[in-house]
């Protein structure tokens, strides 16, 4: 999952510092709820383990459940995908902290988001920022954000504190964080806030002042380097084995010969809606009537699958080919974004 998650990241990192930031939301969301609904599972197996063998005590099963968290949720993690929670916790810090920044860029985004979930999600990144290193994360965030799943599928999560609680550790851990080096953090809140005219509140006023003055370039700094941040980490995203490449090698190979001979016959700007319709359709392999939910999982998908980091030891034919493939695929989905208004 990791491995996976790192690369559409990646993909998004790539359309963040485009300035397609909406389409960059898309997959740091996926990514975001992707985690959320690994520990969800987890948090579910504790539950009906506890209730089953506690007599439905209800105190011996959130007893139990706070005590086994982070170790059957680490267990869980290297069985089925091999990464521990170090990696789970990076990947959950920059898929959050991507989809908060496209927010903040998008007025479309920003309109339709509510001011106390964003608020709520912002103190989720600055919690999960600053249990950085703690052994007791999980059990930290869950203290505060209970999921909610339909149909087996993470949706949102509920705030087990009140609106004013949110603000208070809002303004306690910006104090916190000024001194580190997600300093920059406290602006996005700030340009939040007043991005939602909220310039005149108490909240606002405090996390003002413990910014003080700053300039739009520390913000454009922060945003560029967030990516350089996880730099270190990045070989972390590319550990595959020999047979994992050679099958990439086989697929894009495989895609080469069967589209080399169309590369250049589809011609955008002159051509109709009905035949980008047709053209962008058979991309994304949409057939009969399909929801705009299914659209963003093939745009998922394609991104992930065909994004140049896949082939960064593949030679330079095919990191063009799949750089070409990547901008095409990227292009579809803003048609199908603007053509069906989401």
């Amino acid at each position: 999952m990791i491995n996976s998650v790192g690369h559409l990241r990646d993909s998004a990192d790539l359309l963040f510092e485009q300035g397609k930031y909406d389409s960059a939301f898309t997959i740091y969301d996926e990514v975001y709820k992707n985690i959320w609904q690994e520990i969800g599972k987890v948090q579910a197996g504790l539950s009906e383990f506890a209730l089953k063998y506690l007599n439905n005590n209800f105190s011996e099963v959130l007893e139990f459940k706070r005590k086994y968290t982070m170790h059957s949720t680490n267990a869980w993690f290297k069985k089925n995908y091999g990464s521990d929670l170090d990696d789970v916790l990076n990947e959950f810090i920059f898929s959050l902290n991507g989809r908060l920044q496209c927010l903040c860029f998008s007025q479309v985004l920003l309109t339709n988001a509510i001011y106390n979930t964003i608020i709520a999600e912002f103190l989720l990144l600055y919690t999960l920022i600053l249990s950085s290193g703690t052994k007791d994360w999980i059990n930290n965030v869950l203290k505060l954000y209970s999921p909610v799943y339909e149909e087996q599928k993470f949706r949102k999560f509920k705030v087990n504190v009140t609106d004013n609680y949110v603000k208070a550790r809002l303004i306690e851990d910006a104090r916190k964080i000024k001194s580190t080096d997600w300093y920059a953090l406290n602006i996005n809140l700030l340009e939040y806030l007043a991005k939602t005219e909220h310039t005149h509140s108490d909240f606002y006023r405090s996390i003002s002042n413990i910014i003080g003055p700053y300039s739009s370039r520390s913000k454009k700094k922060y945003s560029k380097s967030r990516s350089d941040t996880g730099s270190d980490k990045k070989d972390g995203y590319k550990r595959y084995e020999r047979y994992e490449r050679y099958e990439k090698y086989e697929s894009y190979e495989r895609f080469e010969k069967n589209s080399s001979h169309r590369e250049y016959a589809f011609d955008f700007n002159n051509s109709t809606d009905y035949e980008k319709s047709l053209y962008f359709g058979n991309m994304f392999g949409l057939k009969g009537q399909v929801t705009r939910a299914f659209i963003r999982k093939k745009y998922i998908e394609l991104i992930s699958q065909y994004h140049p980091d896949k082939v960064a030891e593949l030679g330079p034919e095919l990191i063009e080919l799949a750089e070409k493939k990547t901008k095409e695929i990227n292009l579809a989905f803003e048609w199908f974004r603007n053509k069906y208004d989401f």
